[in-house]
C-alpha cells in the first residue's frame, strides 16, 4: 500500500480520529517493539486501515494506552496495545516496505533503495519465518510483476491484477480459515486494482520524464476511461466492504472505503485533467 488509503478527516468525529490516530501509534509501537527502530520509519496510514478492518471482526475491546512515542517526547499518546490484527498489520507494512525498498535498488539503484533494503534485512528475514507461505506468494506475485515491466506491458488490467494478488494473500493471510477469508480476499483484491491504478494515475507524468515504466504510457488507449475503471474498482471493494460483519471502529472503516478512496481519487483525477489542459 502506497499512502492512497486514509481517512476524509473533515468527516471523522474527534473520538474516532483519536482512535485511527491509537491505531497508527499502536502499529508503530508493535514494528519496534519486535524489529528495531529503523523498520518504524516505513510506517503510514494505509496500514491502519487492515488493522482496523481485521480487527473489526472481533468483538473485543481495544486496550488502548497512554504513552510517549520516538516523536512525542514530552505529551503521551493514545496507543492501542494487545491487538493480533495490529500486529499482522504491522507485519504486512515491514513486508511490502522491504520490496519497495527492494525493487527500488533492483530498478533504479536508488541508493535509498539499497540503504533501505538493507536496514529492513533482519526484520524480513524474521517475518519469512513468522509468514513464510505469505512471503513466499508475495515474492511469486512481485516476479511476476516485474516481468510484465520489462515487457513494458500496456495491459493495465493484467498488471493490476497482478499486484491485486499480493493485496488479495495478504487481506487472507491473517486467518485463512477463517469463514470472512473469502470476502477479506475480494476486498483486498479489488482495493489492490485500485491501489494500482491510482499510483500509475498519480505519477504518470513524473514517469515520463524520468523513464519510468507505467502502463498508462504503454496502454492502447492512455488515460482513456481510467475514471471509469477507478470507480468500478471502489465500487467492487464496498460491495465486498458491506459482506463483512463488522463489530467495532466501523465509522472509521466507512470513512476510508465511503469518503477517503473516492475524495483521493476525484483529487487525482482532476490534477490530471487539470494537468492535461495546460499541456494542450
Amino acid at each position: 500500500m502506497l499512502g492512497y488509503v486514509t481517512i476524509e478527516k473533515n468527516e471523522l468525529k474527534v473520538r474516532e480520529f483519536d482512535m485511527y490516530q491509537a491505531y497508527y501509534c499502536g502499529i508503530c509501537k508493535s514494528i519496534g517493539r519486535r524489529f528495531g527502530q529503523l523498520p518504524r520509519m516505513t510506517l503510514s496510514y494505509d496500514s491502519v486501515f487492515l488493522a482496523l478492518v481485521l480487527a473489526g471482526l472481533s468483538e473485543e475491546t481495544d486496550i488502548v494506552l497512554q504513552e510517549h512515542c520516538i516523536t512525542h517526547h514530552i505529551k503521551k499518546k493514545p496507543v492501542v496495545f494487545g491487538n493480533e490484527a495490529l500486529d499482522y498489520a504491522a507485519d504486512v507494512m515491514v513486508i511490502l516496505a522491504y520490496h519497495k525498498f527492494l525493487d527500488d535498488w533492483k530498478d533504479e539503484q536508488s541508493k535509498v533503495g539499497l540503504l533501505g533494503k538493507s536496514a529492513l534485512s533482519g526484520a524480513y528475514g524474521k517475518l519469512q519465518k513468522m509468514h513464510p507461505e505469505i512471503c513466499h506468494k508475495v515474492e511469486h506475485s512481485l516476479t511476476d510483476l516485474s516481468e510484465l515491466e520489462r515487457e513494458n506491458s500496456g495491459k493495465l488490467d493484467l498488471v493490476a491484477d497482478t499486484f491485486a494478488d499480493i493485496m488479495e494473500t495478504l487481506f487472507i493471510g491473517y486467518d485463512p480459515a477463517a469463514g470472512s477469508a473469502q470476502v477479506l480476499g475480494q476486498l483486498g483484491r479489488h482495493l489492490g486494482k485500485w491501489i494500482y491504478t491510482i499510483d500509475a494515475l498519480d505519477d504518470y507524468e513524473k514517469d515520463i520524464e524520468a523513464g519510468h515504466y507505467n502502463p498508462l504510457i504503454f496502454r492502447e488507449n492512455k488515460l482513456e476511461g481510467i475514471g471509469d475503471l477507478l470507480y468500478n474498482y471502489l465500487a467492487e471493494a464496498s460491495n465486498a466492504y458491506d459482506l463483512l460483519q463488522i463489530k467495532k471502529n466501523k465509522g472509521i472503516i466507512d470513512n476510508i472505503i465511503f469518503m477517503g478512496l473516492r475524495v483521493r481519487t476525484d483529487v487525482i483525477l482532476r490534477e490530471r485533467t487539470e494537468l492535461n489542459e495546460q499541456s494542450v
